[in-house]
């Protein structure tokens, strides 16, 4: 049997559970509730955060869910999709995504990323959040300098 006809014959109007369903429309549980709170409280304290759990357990959800509710105004969501394009990558991702054309060295990138992630902040007055997705496919070379360049100026800022 076709979708289409599936869809017919039950009447709906477009494909349920589809991937484009508004956070609002997801179904709230409690473990639900609580990643979408601490992913809020991550933000909130600018806080490095890890979301795990099995696949299909909702963590992308809950992620959209706790991005949804930001404002959009005092808020830059920087989404990196795809972490196995290396560190190299993931610099020019944060830097594309804040409006820049990333340089050609890496040596350059992490310099540039900072700045831009620091004009973001102090010259537009907007937090850069920055999302990874499928994280556990960092190695341990990624995560460590995601983690320089999230810290950045960390101690001057407190």
């Amino acid at each position: 049997m076709s979708i289409d006809r599936l869809r017919a014959h039950w009447g709906f109007e477009r494909m349920p559970f589809a991937k484009n369903l508004a956070p609002s429309m997801l179904a709230a549980t409690g473990a639900h509730n609580e990643a979408v709170a601490r992913i809020g409280w991550c933000v909130t304290e600018d806080a490095l955060g890890v979301v795990t759990g099995e696949v299909g357990a909702g963590k992308t959800v809950a992620a959209r869910a706790a991005l949804a509710g930001l404002d959009a105004s005092r808020h830059t969501v920087i989404y990196l999709g795809n972490p196995a394009v290396g560190a190299r990558g993931l610099y020019a991702a944060i830097i594309a995504a804040l409006g820049g054309v990333p340089r050609f060295h890496k040596a350059a990138l992490s310099p540039q990323a900072q700045g831009l992630l620091a004009a973001e902040r102090d010259e537009r007055g907007k937090k850069p959040i920055v999302v990874v997705d499928e994280a556990h496919l960092l190695d341990a070379d990624q995560l460590e300098e995601l983690r320089l360049l999230l810290n950045a100026d960390m101690d001057s800022r407190s």
